[in-house]
């Protein structure tokens, strides 16, 4: 992933912690009234996302969406959340199972005509991020909102990558196959800056560390306020960076555009 889209992002959450100061100040950091009694969200949306990364070996791994979503088995991408006054408990969960396989030829430069080799490739992989967390609301005025929170990220993940390479002379075939969990304890913010009475703008970030040297996410987009649900549009940045002696992957990603509903109850 270029930097571009996370230099976006950022701009986004700096201009909404502007956004949120001005109006907490001219509110005089009034917060609208809490409520006695639970209320609850729930999310349902598609991440659109692609796979990067680098995988203990040294390869690169770059499955794009349109490859994911041709060869998707089974997907499952959500979050459920409950509110009482300024404290909440949310959590976001996405599942995915996927198998591919992919054939080509590519030349090696070797005198004037060079060696064609041919390559084929397979992936499998299953995995699970589940991300629970309890925040609590800092700001929360006509202008937006800004929740602080800390929680967990739980990564599961089971690969199986082979790569055959056949040439004029020899045949080399290379295979990772593992699974593992990783824990982090994670910190960050979320909230939304409204920019008129039906339309927002999302805002999400987190950064954490544990069994992974270093995992992070940023969220931002835009949303509008339907009569009973909540619709957005935005893009995600997922990733861990493990630490070394990690079975399969060394630096894993997930990226892409993301569409949703919000159901509040």
């Amino acid at each position: 992933m270029t930097g571009n889209p996370l230099r976006r992002l950022l701009a986004v959450f700096l201009l909404a912690g502007m956004a949120l100061a001005m109006g907490a100040t001219r509110a005089g950091a009034a917060e609208s009234a809490a409520g006695s009694s639970w209320q609850y969200t729930a999310d349902v949306y598609l991440f659109a996302a692609g796979i990067g990364g680098e995988t203990s070996t040294g390869g690169d791994v770059d499955i794009g969406f349109d490859t994911l979503i041709r060869n998707l088995d089974m997907a499952l991408m959500g979050g459920f959340g409950a509110r009482k006054g300024k404290w909440s408990l949310m959590a976001d969960v996405i599942y995915l199972d996927v198998s591919a396989d992919n054939s080509g030829q590519l030349t090696i430069p070797l005198g004037r005509r060079g060696i064609d080799v041919a390559t084929s490739s397979s992936v499998e992989m299953k995995g699970w991020v589940v991300t629970p967390h309890v925040g609590y609301t800092l700001i929360d005025t006509a202008n937006g909102s800004l929740d602080a929170f800390a929680g967990v990220r739980y990564l599961y993940l089971k690969a199986n990558l082979a790569l055959t390479t056949v040439g004029p002379i020899t045949t080399r075939y290379d295979q990772i196959a593992d699974s593992g969990t990783v824990w982090d304890g994670i910190v960050g913010v979320r909230g939304r800056v409204n920019l008129a009475p039906k339309w927002f703008v999302p805002y999400y970030a987190d950064v954490g560390t544990g069994e992974s040297k270093l995992t992070w996410q940023l969220f931002s987009g835009v949303g509008y306020r339907f009569k009973s649900f909540d619709a957005f549009v935005g893009y995600r940045y997922l990733d861990w960076k493990f630490k070394n002696g990690a079975p399969v992957f060394e630096d894993l990603n997930f990226s892409g555009p993301i569409v949703g509903v919000k159901f509040d109850f």
